[in-house]
């Protein structure tokens, strides 16, 4: 007997043609995490699938599975919000392939984050609302190494425990996953980053912050060049691979 799951939220992360009629689509839902589906016949569905399985489309879906392990079928889809300008502006499309490349890499199957799904739904909105997007990759960033369980630490030095004076400026190691003094700071260690006192304090800030008040923070210019560059060194070493859509970011 086929499972059945209805009025599911759902963010649309891949779609791609398989065969004549049908699309594989791959879905961030709340609630069970990543899900990978066939849409049949979407290429000829005049109502059902019509311009709503695009990329970074937020839905309500439905879908049914045969059995466990078997691939779902999409049975209904009704869009929410489309999030039109992340497709149709090249810089935002720049920058929500970013955020799509990172929800990707921290997501699977039946793995349920629901502070995950929020987070990443206040980031596609506000890109699409025309927040800057060099803002929202920021404070994304900073939030979702802490939603997935890899806060760096700002506060103090990884390796001695000495608390930084909020005057000195200070060096963000990813091997270490967070800052080390001057002191613990391995001479061969080449992928540190120094950090300004504003830059850290901000991210400090944004740690601390609810989801709810993230559109209040203002980075400065100084403060997302320092916070993307040692977040992106981060992920390359958290996740052991590059960050393939990040080539972007200096265009968008």
């Amino acid at each position: 007997m086929a499972s059945v799951r209805a009025n599911l939220p759902a963010v649309v992360l891949d779609s791609y043609d398989h065969g004549e009629a049908d699309k594989i689509v791959t879905f961030f839902c709340q609630g069970i995490g990543r899900l990978t589906t066939i849409a049949k016949g979407a290429h000829r569905s005049k109502k059902r699938f019509v311009n709503k399985l695009e990329l970074f489309s937020f839905l309500q879906i439905s879908y049914s599975r045969s059995a466990p392990g078997n691939l779902a079928v999409i049975t209904e889809a009704e869009l929410v919000n489309p999030f039109l300008s992340l497709r149709s502006n090249l810089s935002r499309y720049h920058a929500a392939s970013i955020l799509r490349e990172f929800i990707l890499l921290v997501t699977s199957e039946k793995l349920n984050d629901d502070h995950l799904f929020q987070l990443s739904l206040w980031a596609l909105h506000a890109l699409d609302t025309g927040v800057d997007q060099k803002t929202v990759l920021a404070l994304f960033l900073i939030k979702l190494y802490d939603v997935i369980g890899y806060r760096p630490d700002f506060l103090q030095c990884r390796s001695c425990g000495k608390h930084y004076p909020a005057q000195a400026p200070a060096v963000f190691s990813p091997r270490a996953g967070g800052l080390l003094c001057s002191s613990c700071l391995p001479d061969h260690d080449h992928s540190g980053r120094q950090l300004s006192p504003g830059t850290i304090q901000m991210i400090i800030s944004v740690q601390q912050q609810p989801l709810a008040r993230l559109n209040r923070i203002k980075p400065s210019t100084v403060n997302l060049r320092e916070t993307l560059d040692c977040l992106y060194r981060y992920g390359r070493h958290l996740f052991q691979k590059d960050i393939h859509s990040w080539k972007w970011l200096g265009s968008s």
